[in-house]
């Protein structure tokens, strides 16, 4: 446990291995799973078989874009809020709680190898993501595939309906995300200003990985607890239409980034990547149990409502 978030290890449902996972492994993660996600909605993937230079290579090469002048960066700024265009959303752009004065961060999506990438501006940055990328995709769908077993379904329940992680807006919504929040000055320090307002996720799953520089917390029965960074794991999280899916089983916890207290982290910029899992375009999300506790939804439709809700 890691301040009331368990640390799930993956062994060899992790992608350094390639040979089927033992059954008493298999059960293990999805008991686990199960577990946090019925309760936290959060939890620490350990031995996930992802490379910690991989990952970095995506923080600096997101870190070359986002230290460019405003000017350079809004050529890639992202269009209307319901457009399947990928690219760049500055300060402010999106905001995720109402009661949020500003919200300092800046992020940029991609939703394919061939999207729209600053790859004038930053050579290095298509290269990275899409070396990072495809290898979130293959761990998610391991992942579904345990958590699906855990809730008594056939094995591909999840994985059969995300087959179009990262292959294009048109298939599917899954976005990469490279966040960047900047540096804060004592005028940006004061009531109603924070790094990313209180929310919860809209898709399945959401798989993060943060740097060293903290500030994320969930809350959990009621309390706002920090989802201290871990080197060496990713944290996962449960989306809306997971919750809808499960009929509340699993929960999709409210989090937020606030503005640390810590003068040399105001100081101090924070990395974080996003990967927002979302089902296959047109697949219909209905309570798996049969119950009418949540009417059904269509995954892209859900998504468009919730977007054009926070986007400016």
């Amino acid at each position: 446990m890691a301040n009331d978030i368990p640390i799930v290890d993956l062994a060899d449902i992790g992608l350094h291995h390639l040979d089927k996972p033992r059954q008493s492994t298999v059960d293990r993660v999805a008991n686990e799973l199960n577990s946090a996600f019925s309760t936290v909605g959060f939890v620490y993937l350990r031995n996930h078989g992802i490379e910690q230079q991989t990952i970095d290579n995506v923080f600096q090469a997101s870190k070359s874009f986002f230290q460019l002048p405003d000017t350079i960066k809004d050529v890639y700024r992202c269009g209307k809020p319901d457009s399947e265009s990928d690219g760049y959303t500055g300060k402010d752009q999106e905001i995720l709680d109402v009661s949020s004065l500003h919200e300092i961060r800046e992020a940029y999506d991609v939703a394919s190898p061939d999207g729209f990438y600053p790859d004038q501006h930053a050579p290095e940055f298509r290269k990275a993501i899409n070396k990072l990328a495809p290898q979130l995709s293959e761990l998610t769908t391991r992942l579904l595939k345990c958590m699906a077993l855990a809730l008594d379904l056939e094995e591909d329940f999840f994985s059969s309906r995300h087959q179009f992680m990262f292959q294009g807006a048109e298939k599917n919504r899954t976005i990469f995300r490279s966040l960047y929040y900047p540096t804060l000055s004592d005028a940006d320090i004061q009531p109603g200003v924070v790094r990313c307002g209180a929310h919860s996720d809209y898709g399945a799953i959401t798989l993060l990985l943060q740097d060293d520089m903290g500030g994320l917390e969930v809350l959990s029965k009621g309390e706002w607890i920090p989802a201290t960074p871990i080197r060496g794991t990713i944290l996962v999280n449960l989306g809306d239409l997971m919750q809808f899916w499960t009929s509340d089983r699993y929960v999709a916890t409210v989090h937020r980034v606030l503005v640390p207290e810590e003068e040399v982290r105001r100081r101090s910029t924070r990395q974080s990547i996003a990967f927002f899992v979302h089902a296959d375009n047109g697949v219909m999300i209905s309570p798996i149990d049969g119950s009418e506790k949540h009417l059904p939804v269509e995954a892209l439709a859900y998504l468009k409502s919730r977007i054009s809700a926070t986007y400016k």
